[in-house]
């Protein structure tokens, strides 16, 4: 009798203890299958938004070309025959320009219209022109997208630019999930572009289900409908606040119900089973998943970062080659430009997107996972040139003071890996002085290690007791507040110091503050640069016909890049996109290969390396922001690298440098 009451015993301490993992199995499925649903339409609403900004950018880069071009000096004079050879010049360095317009607001006619040699008639305006459409099918070089930019205070001229519709489906195309129709619509719900049947369905009506959602005025959102194809879906959708023009991403709706029926089932065999089970002890069970639960947070954590960091680098480099265009056109633009104001607007546009470089290599030292590129660093330089941004981020009740050392100025690490640290220290101090104080940013010669250079952050805040202080660099250990902080800042300072040769200290102590100390290894001086006042500037190098092949699925960069050599006497042949760039080695030979490294079916290492198997003589240069010199430098074909974004004289002494490795 015992015996059995001693396995009824056992029997319900184990379905006891059985019970709240049940539970919390089932829970664990609903909140899974619930996050799976509800990450398909964040996904797509992601991709919706994505292919709004990409929109939004394509038509804001049109709009400077365009306000540049209703600026000039011949249309504020009104010149009409040299507007329109003007107008004739920049719409040949944007190939998705298909027509340029200018016309009288108050009479509806044409002053000119490239689609037809200049004259004096000025014909009546077309239709879809004097409504201010955003898409048409009707009339010569359609169906186009029009953009349109008043000219003058009185408006009284209106410049319109009809732009190829295959532009923006680039954009549907390379942001299009898997096994998904996408379609990027106006205000009035016609199809700009359209993932499939873009031909017949470009400024058509979209279904009512689109307009409907465009009727709406919601921002974005999610909603059921039918695509002309039959394919019944969920849709996301994203409205652009400047254009008005919306994206709409239709994925199927199985991916959606499916998650939403196997939740139901889970809750179902979740009570059958609770029911048979009997409540118990579950202190064990509480501390299990309180254990769990930790862990979980921390690899959430680690995919999280992962996730900002690889947003992060698509964004930098998407900058990159906006950027590339902007520096590039502003360059060829100067050139041009003889009226001072006009010339001091666009030295001001360069230097703003000099800083946008800047800041996307700052971006990029965040998201790439790859081995630090060690060169000699300037701290005297470095350091004093983040203290606009240092500033911004401590806010106006923290000093932040310089104390750098003649003799503590050159050491050898990662530029980028050495601010991420330098901010990353400030911003802890930052939070250790929550009433403010001051941070002092110095170097020193180390007096224990003399072939290293001190670089120490000190704060007067609250300091750290001992054993924290000797925790503080593990991965994930924080003090902070859960979501407040990560517990990888000080881990990112150790690993730039180690994987610099160096080391970091900390000296800290409760209400004393906090110094730490990274131990860089000493170098040499960089070569100093030429003395640009002891001669003019050489000429930037030009070619003699050699023959180049310019690959960017970008098609401002590779137009800038083509022109660019073309001026310089090379003979440069273009190419959108890999397979086209083959099929062009196929038939003809090249002296050199430009080509992108991030490209849609296949990489620019990959189709440098295919290049190199077709025309083993051919020179190779990679143009990117976002490739990693380490994978170039393991690759049989060892192509150079050419960083975006650049200038003309940039890429030209990169052209000369390859033809001279030869």
């Amino acid at each position: 009798m015992h015996f059995f009451q001693g396995l009824r015993s056992n029997a319900l301490i184990a379905a006891a203890l059985a019970l709240p993992i049940v539970l919390l199995v089932v829970l664990q499925i609903v909140f899974a299958l619930q996050r799976e649903r509800e990450n398909v339409a964040e996904f797509a609403l992601g991709r919706a938004e994505r292919i709004v900004r990409l929109a939004e950018a394509q038509v804001q880069a049109d709009h400077a070309v365009m306000r540049v071009l209703a600026t000039a000096e011949m249309v504020d004079a009104r010149d009409w025959p040299l507007a329109y050879a003007r107008a004739r010049e920049v719409m040949s360095l944007n190939p998705h320009w298909r027509n340029v317009i200018i016309s009288d607001t108050r009479t509806n006619t044409e002053m000119f219209n490239l689609a037809r040699p200049y004259s004096n008639a000025q014909p009546p305006l077309d239709a879809a022109i004097a409504d201010r459409e955003s898409i048409s099918r009707e009339g010569r070089f359609c169906p186009c997208a029009y953009l349109y930019q008043p000219i003058g205070g009185d408006a009284r001229y209106l410049l319109t630019v009809a732009i190829d519709p295959e532009i923006f489906r680039d954009i549907l195309m390379t942001n299009l999930p898997e096994d998904s129709i996408a379609a990027l619509v106006d205000r009035q719900g016609l199809f700009i572009a359209r993932s499939r049947e873009q031909s017949e369905r470009v400024a058509t009506p979209a279904t009512q289900y689109v307009r409907d959602a465009v009727a709406s005025g919601q921002v974005s959102g999610v909603y059921e409908g039918v695509t002309y194809e039959g394919f019944r879906n969920h849709s996301a959708y994203f409205v652009s606040p400047l254009t008005g023009w919306s994206a709409h991403v239709a994925i199927a709706s199985a991916l959606i119900e499916r998650p939403r029926a196997y939740s139901n089932a889970a809750i179902i065999v979740g009570i059958v089973l609770a029911l048979i089970l009997a409540a118990g002890i579950i202190a064990w069970a509480l501390r299990d998943i309180a254990e769990r639960r930790l862990a979980e947070q921390r690899l959430a954590q680690t995919q999280k970062l992962e996730a900002i960091g690889q947003l992060t680098g698509g964004v930098a480099h998407d900058f990159n080659n906006l950027l590339t265009v902007i520096i590039g056109g502003l360059n060829m633009l100067l050139k041009r430009i003889e009226d001072p104001k006009q010339r001091e607007i666009a030295d001001h546009m360069l230097d703003a997107a000099k800083r946008g470089d800047k800041l996307t290599k700052q971006l990029l030292a965040f998201s790439r996972g790859k081995r630090m590129e060690l060169t000699p660093i300037d701290l005297h330089q470095l350091a004093p040139g983040m203290e606009e941004l240092l500033r911004r981020s401590v806010g106006a009740d923290v000093t932040i003071d310089f104390d750098l050392a003649p003799d503590a100025r050159w050491v050898k690490s990662d530029a980028n890996q050495l601010e991420l640290a330098i901010l990353n220290l400030v911003i802890n101090a930052r939070d250790a002085m929550p009433n403010g104080g001051r941070i002092v940013i110095s170097t020193r010669p180390s007096d224990a290690r003399g072939e290293f250079i001190e670089l120490a952050v000190s704060d007067t805040g609250f300091g750290m007791p001992r054993d924290v202080a000797e925790r503080a660099m593990e991965p994930f250990f924080t003090t902070k507040p859960a979501g407040k902080g990560t517990g990888l800042g000080l881990a990112q300072v150790f690993g730039a110091a180690r994987q610099s040769g160096g080391q970091v200290e900390i000296d800290s102590a409760p209400e004393r503050g906090t110094t730490v100390r990274l131990l860089l290894p000493r170098t040499e001086a960089a070569s100093a640069p030429a003395d640009v006042d002891a001669a003019p500037a050489p000429p930037a190098p030009r070619g003699n016909g050699q023959k180049v092949l310019v690959v960017d699925d970008e098609a401002g960069v590779r137009s800038f890049v083509a022109q660019t050599l073309r001026d310089a006497g090379f003979d440069a042949a273009e190419a959108g996109d890999p397979g086209a760039a083959l099929r062009k080695l196929d038939a003809d030979r090249f002296d050199l290969l430009i080509t992108d490294f991030s490209m849609p079916a296949m990489t620019g290492l990959e189709l440098a390396e295919q290049a190199r198997k077709r025309q083993p003589n051919m020179q190779l240069l990679i143009i990117s922001g976002w490739a990693d010199a380490e994978a170039l430098e393991k690759s049989a074909a060892r192509p150079r690298l050419l960083r975006k974004p650049f200038d003309e004289r940039t890429l030209l002494e990169a052209v000369r440098a390859s033809f001279a490795s030869s």
